[in-house]
């Protein structure tokens, strides 16, 4: 059967992506189990206590277009935890539902016939194909629509905002996007919290280092400036920099040890 979440509606899976994020949050570990099907599978799966041994697990005929799985809207989770795929002793699905009806899905636990614990499917058309069926005739037309849906989601997530971090106890501002439900920030605003911040062309990659600024001391009266890094919110003065606006100091290295030196006069 189908498991391929990627054969699903755009916004589908990226609630299912969610579900299992958040799921893991709570300590729940779900996997997804069937996703999108096709009229051979759901047709089998009608047969199935029928005219084939088993339980009946269906109602939906394949043909007829019956299954919200069949349309890309649906899909269900297992249990992933060692404790038996669909053991619900310890109200297990009860808490996975929900966290999916707080992230605006439909659980199939909420109805009365079938009762289908481990089910979500989005609502916008009804919790049977039959809107659908109206709209489309069949899920091959409904699925020309996607693409329209799938470049809206990612303009909305590619919509640049104000963020807020928190570094060494300040807060910055920074422009950052959400996609998929992640925050991405901008690199370079990494500038405004004291971070060097450049690309190696070599590597391709981009370089983040604490950025060295000039800071003013005042030395009996007298400003002076030296080099300075702010690390967890305290200041680190370069060494020498400080020798020289002390005076009277020498700095040596021996086997890796700085050596300060005082002069003292008579």
């Amino acid at each position: 059967m189908g498991r391929d979440i990627t054969k699903c509606h755009p916004e589908l899976q990226m609630l299912a992506s969610r579900l299992i994020r958040e799921c893991g949050k709570k300590g729940l570990t779900i996997k997804l189990g069937e996703c999108f099907r096709t009229v051979a599978e759901q047709n089998r799966l009608y047969a199935q206590g029928r005219s084939e041994p088993g339980a009946i697990v269906t109602y939906a005929k394949g043909t007829d277009y019956g299954s919200m799985h069949q349309w890309g809207v649906a899909f269900d989770v297992i249990r992933n935890d060692g404790k038996g795929a669909y053991n619900n002793s310890d109200g297990w699905f009860n808490k996975v539902g929900k966290i999916g009806k707080n992230l605006g899905l439909e659980w199939g636990g909420d109805w009365t016939k079938p009762v289908d614990l481990p089910h979500f499917q989005l609502k916008y058309w009804g919790s049977t194909p039959a809107a659908l069926k109206k709209l489309y005739s069949t899920p091959d037309n409904f699925k020309k629509t996607w693409q329209d849906v799938y470049i809206t989601q990612k303009e909305e997530a590619e919509v640049v905002e104000t963020g807020y971090i928190n570094v060494n106890g300040r807060t910055i501002k920074i422009d950052k996007i959400v996609k998929n439900g992640r925050n991405f920030i901008n690199l370079r605003g990494l500038e405004n919290a004291g971070f060097k911040v450049d690309y190696n062309e070599d590597t391709k990659l981009p370089v983040l280092d604490n950025k060295i600024e000039d800071i003013s001391i005042s030395d009996k009266g007298e400003i002076k400036k030296a080099k300075a890094v702010n690390i967890r919110g305290s200041n680190y003065v370069k060494l020498r920099d400080f020798a020289d606006i002390i005076g009277d100091i020498q700095v040596d290295h021996s086997d890796g040890i700085v050596i300060l030196n005082r002069e003292l006069s008579n």
